[in-house]
């Protein structure tokens, strides 16, 4: 298949962490990888957009239902990642859709969404969850919204229960910490308070960004901040580490938790719809209300204290592997 990748989104600006972008790199490398031709469209270059099997974008904001609509007559084959993280009820989401005048050209994003939504073949959901906005918000069919789960993002270990052997007692946690809704001041609380090791890894953001967690911090030695960190410091920490902890407040899927799991790790994970969709009930995943200090430190600390096993890693290679999402993308774009 030829599929045409558009990225709807502001990446100049947010730069190489932006999830949007991410997500949407993972899947083109996957298609290219199993031998479909996948182009990143560039807005500077031409193109015959007849010759697309499909045209997936990623990302929209008000003007969406302009481009759609434009695009739609030159080939209707337009698929749709729009990307909601919400926490918000379906009903009180529902009610930004209606927030629209046309004629005056006054409306939301969400109203332009709705919109566009109504032109394209298909909408691409990461979750059970977020597949609910689209037809329960919006008023899409059912038969037009596509789960497709995101694949682990990191390279699986050669032999899981070598690494099961490696684990030792801390508790990991990689994000951009700086960023309010990954909840790093909270997973701090409570590394003081239950007196667990804990190590910080990721962008710390801009000069001041990270001060009110350094403040936090204080001058606990059991909290150790890395910063970012390469892909291969990334492997050996995920190797090394018995607990691995997203207790964010906002989370779409939260890819660094099966990272994680696929090396083994035990999953501290928030209690919030759409990540914990990821994950079996199994002895080593415990689920933790984000905004609760002790839910938190006590769940972590159950988790040092349980036995790491290969449980978790042998599900997410099978259930969030390329081929896996490979299938779910060709059923979308074929439908």
């Amino acid at each position: 298949m030829r599929i045409g990748y558009i990225l709807y989104q502001p990446g100049v600006i947010s730069g190489r962490s932006n999830g949007v972008r991410s997500q949407a790199i993972s899947c083109f490398k996957i298609l290219n990888e199993f031998g479909d031709e996948c182009v990143l469209i560039d807005n500077w270059k031409h193109y015959d957009w007849k010759t697309f099997d499909a045209i997936h974008i990623y990302g929209y904001d008000l003007a969406i239902h302009t481009f759609v609509k434009a695009l739609s007559l030159v080939n209707p084959n337009i698929y749709i990642s729009p990307i909601i993280d919400s926490t918000k009820p379906y009903g009180i989401y529902k009610l930004s859709t209606f927030n629209g005048f046309e004629k005056l050209r006054l409306y939301s994003n969400n109203y332009a969404l709705g919109k566009a939504l109504k032109i394209v073949k298909g909408v691409c959901a990461r979750s059970e969850h977020e597949a609910r906005f689209y037809i329960k918000s919006f008023g899409m069919q059912e038969n037009k919204v596509f789960i497709v789960p995101l694949p682990f993002a990191i390279k699986e270990p050669s032999s899981i229960n070598d690494i099961i052997s490696m684990k030792e007692s801390f508790c990991l946690h990689v994000s951009s910490l700086y960023q309010d809704r990954k909840n790093v001041k909270r997973l701090v609380e409570a590394a003081k308070k239950y007196n667990f090791e804990l190590i910080l890894a990721g962008s710390m953001g801009r000069e001041n960004d990270f001060n009110s967690i350094k403040l936090a911090i204080g001058s606990a030695n059991n909290i150790k901040v890395l910063g970012y960190v390469t892909n291969e410091d990334l492997i050996n920490l995920y190797t090394k580490a018995k607990v691995f902890a997203l207790p964010s407040t906002n989370e779409g899927v939260g890819i660094v938790a099966l990272d994680a799991g696929i090396y083994g790790c035990n999953i501290a994970l928030t209690d919030i719809k759409g990540p914990k969709e990821y994950y079996p009930t199994i002895d080593t995943v415990e689920l933790v209300d984000p905004y609760n200090v002790d839910s938190i430190g006590k769940k972590i600390v159950k988790l040092l204290k349980t036995p790491n096993n290969t449980d978790l890693s042998t599900f997410i290679k099978k259930s969030y592997s390329k081929s896996q999402v490979l299938m779910k993308l060709h059923n979308m774009y074929n439908s």
